[in-house]
């Protein structure tokens, strides 16, 4: 393995037991301001719980909760995947919801990209070889813009969105801790793409 990315990895944790964590790509600020648009034109219309801008991200894999060797170990193949990719460009595309209408997850999807699919496929490999469990349900390319949203008084398709692009770079493994008011991301080791320019 090169040493491109060691100083990408996580070095101490200050978690002694486990922490939950998950791998997520980040949003450019261009993506992220239409993004915060979209949610406030839904918040002005709908009750609902919305993070802020800055926790915009698009989920690879949850992994649930780890360990810190774990985490390393995650760091550490997810380095020989970023290896495989250069940077490479995602569209906003349009508005969706899992769950009821009543109490919704809402979110912005991204256009389908075939290297964004084989980057969720080798990060789910990566989770095997290094034997951490992970919610394996079929990925798909969503950026959540609020929680337990009523949209019983609105239509999602009447709200246009704009479909900006944004430069995927990397990958970062995260932490997430639950609180009353919502989660806290945290990021622990981000793991860069070979340079385009490489």
């Amino acid at each position: 393995m090169s040493e491109r990315h060691h100083d990408h990895r996580p070095r101490n944790f200050n978690h002694p037991n486990t922490f939950r964590a998950f791998i997520a790509i980040d949003i450019e600020p261009d993506a992220r301001k239409e993004l915060s648009r979209l949610a406030g034109s839904i918040k002005a219309l709908c009750h609902g719980s919305y993070p802020s801008s800055d926790m915009y991200h698009m989920t690879i894999a949850f992994l649930g909760d780890i360990t810190d060797v774990q985490a390393d170990a995650m760091c550490r193949v997810l380095e020989d995947v970023a290896e495989k990719y250069k940077p490479f460009v995602l569209k906003l595309c349009r508005l969706g919801y899992f769950a009821q209408p009543e109490a919704a997850t809402v979110f912005c999807s991204t256009e389908r990209d075939n290297t964004l699919l084989s980057l969720a496929q080798d990060v789910y490999r990566a989770a095997w070889d290094v034997r951490i469990p992970f919610d394996d349900k079929p990925f798909r390319a969503h950026i959540t813009l609020g929680r337990r949203v009523d949209l019983s008084t609105i239509r999602l398709n009447s709200i246009e969105v704009n479909h900006v692009p944004f430069t995927i770079r990397g990958l970062t493994l995260y932490k997430s801790t639950l609180r009353p008011s919502g989660p806290i991301y945290e990021a622990i080791a981000e793991i860069p793409f070979i340079s385009s320019e490489n």
